[in-house]
């Protein structure tokens, strides 16, 4: 944990997800769950909606199956397959026992789905009506709601066997007749989304099209559940992290204020790549300087533009790399653009290491008191900043068409190939060249 604030006091007027964050980051493990413990079941269980999955599981580690039900039943049906998915097997079955059987029956069908699914990020508390009801009867049901379902603004249309037919909003209907068929004025595009698809596209449809709910289909596009924008920026949220902590080099589940093993053990197996590199690194290295030693000791100072290269290469490396793992994520690159944006970075590296060795090389020639062997040290590192870039797009675009993520091998995978090809590159054309 971040601090140990003893002295945190719950106040009544604090909203669930303030007191979700103060117990995850003010106070210890110990304190937070007598804090938990001193609520009511009833803002206990808001806490817990507002809570992320890791406090989840701090706060009920050590409570009953059927305290644990109690709070279930209060949650809505999405918030509870969060808690259970947190939860162990057996422990998952026991607390089913504890809540009512509808509610069970549900929470269960929603866990079989993948977490990572539409699936599983889905309820099924929705508004839907039949094609042939009359305005009069959607309000009626829009009225009778208990606040149990997602939304009360818009409403699924279906037949009679649970297609999915249109989607019409409160607002038009309070616009339309009573007596006036719904289905005469349903909007019949409705953008849905697979049960079996994965979540970050769902969530980037809902964003691109601005949506408050998403109906989700089966094969037969009958409507079983929907989405809603909150969950989608959720996941926008969670894997944004996720993806930027990968980029730095550590795991995706990384947190600040952790215990000291779990932050090793979420960082440490990535400084393997770097270590690898830098023993490779170090042979190309010792043969360049075994090739200098006979040259005049001017020549032999190109060694000490190495950690130049080095920062250049790395810098360029990560903007391409966090430039188009962030494209893939929020959708602004399609399967049908890949080779188009592959081929604008390569002549974005053909511009920035002409840059580079515009200001670099005349630099080199003078501290030399040879511009000639600054200007062939230029074109050297010119080259190296190109292959850079098209190494670290190649990488990016070539995982992503791999189906891996992209900004787990963009990590130190790509600063380990650029530093060590770029270096590589640049010795050897200055070796050639001079």
């Amino acid at each position: 944990m971040a601090s140990d604030h003893s002295d945190f006091v719950l106040n009544d007027g604090m909203h669930p997800a303030d007191i979700a964050d103060a117990l995850w980051q003010d106070v210890d493990i110990e304190r937070a769950r007598e804090i938990f413990e001193s609520m009511d079941i009833e803002r206990g269980a808001l806490v817990l909606a507002e809570a992320d999955e890791k406090l989840q599981s701090t706060l009920l580690e050590e409570r009953d199956p059927q305290s644990i039900g109690g709070y279930l039943s209060l949650l809505s049906v999405d918030d509870g397959v969060d808690v259970l998915n947190g939860l162990p097997d057996m422990l998952r079955l026991e607390v089913l026992c504890f809540v009512d059987s509808e509610t069970a029956t549900e929470l269960r069908h929603l866990t079989s789905y993948p977490e990572e699914s539409a699936g599983g990020m889905m309820t099924t508390e929705f508004l839907s009506i039949s094609e042939n009801e009359k305005v009069v009867d959607a309000i009626k049901l829009i009225k009778g709601d208990e606040g149990e379902a997602e939304s009360v603004y818009v409403l699924f249309v279906a037949d009679s066997n649970n297609i999915l037919q249109g989607v019409i909003t409160t607002r038009e209907l309070l616009e339309l007749e009573g007596s006036e068929c719904v289905s005469e004025f349903m909007n019949p595009d409705v953008i849905s989304a697979r049960v079996d698809e994965d979540r970050e596209e769902v969530a980037r449809r809902i964003l691109r099209y601005n949506l408050s709910l998403l109906p989700i289909v089966d094969a037969r596009n009958s409507i079983i559940g929907v989405v809603s924008a909150d969950d989608a920026l959720e996941v926008v949220e969670e894997e944004g992290s996720e993806d930027a902590l990968l980029l730095a080099g550590a795991s995706g589940d990384s947190d600040a204020g952790e215990p000291l093993l779990e932050m090793v053990s979420h960082r440490a197996p990535y400084l393997a790549i770097p270590v690898v590199a830098g023993l490779i690194m170090s042979k190309v290295m010792e043969h360049f300087s075994r090739d200098v030693t006979s040259l005049p000791d001017k020549y032999s100072m190109v060694v000490a533009f190495v950690p130049m290269v080095l920062a250049l290469s790395g810098t360029v490396g990560m903007q391409t790399s966090a430039v188009l793992v962030r494209g893939f994520a929020v959708g602004q690159i399609v399967s049908g653009r890949r080779l188009s944006v592959f081929l604008s970075e390569m002549r974005l590296g053909v511009v920035l290491g002409f840059l580079s060795a515009l200001v670099a090389g005349p630099a080199m020639g003078l501290l030399l008191n040879d511009y000639q062997t600054g200007l062939m040290l230029g074109l050297a590192l010119w080259l190296s900043v190109i292959w850079t870039n098209t190494a670290a797009a190649s990488i990016v675009v070539g995982s992503e068409a791999a189906g891996l993520d992209p900004a787990l091998v963009a990590g130190p995978v790509m600063i380990a190939v650029s530093d060590l090809s770029a270096v590589a590159l640049f010795l050897g054309v200055a070796s050639v060249l001079i």
